[in-house]
């Protein structure tokens, strides 16, 4: 039989990939302000030798690390829906039905002024009943 290999991914892989994308924005940072940046010449690279070798690896371990992170999301299953708690229960159509707002008819213009004349006229008999009382 065929042995199988099996790629070994640490759980932590995403904080290494951001360790190493600061270590290397650091890095560039010291090379940038090395000889070879402000001599504007590459023949000042033996002065900055660590960095060149600091950013190199850097960027090799930051190019490994974003495979790595790659391809554990590549094999990973999308995510599924989640399901309901085990506490509560299903709403049925009936329960639906029964919880929807009944629908409304429009009021004509006449039924309009009928209902405010009944109002105005309630509060007009009340305002007398309570005048009758005060006086």
């Amino acid at each position: 039989m065929a042995k199988t290999v099996a790629i070994k991914i640490p759980s932590d892989i995403e904080y290494r990939v951001i360790s190493n994308a600061f270590g290397l924005m650091f890095a560039s940072a010291g090379l940038l302000a090395g000889a070879m940046v402000q001599q504007r010449s590459f023949g000042y690279w033996r002065d900055d030798i660590v960095m060149l070798l600091i950013v190199a690896w850097l960027g090799f371990r930051l190019f490994r690390n974003l495979l790595s992170t790659l391809m554990l999301y590549q094999d990973q299953s999308p995510p599924r829906p989640r399901k309901a708690p085990s506490g509560a229960s299903p709403v049925m159509p009936e329960q639906v039905i029964a919880g929807q707002i009944p629908a409304v008819t429009v009021p004509s213009a006449e039924q309009v002024v009928e209902e405010v004349a009944k109002r105005i006229e309630a509060k007009r008999m009340k305002a007398e009943q309570s005048n009758k009382f005060t006086k």
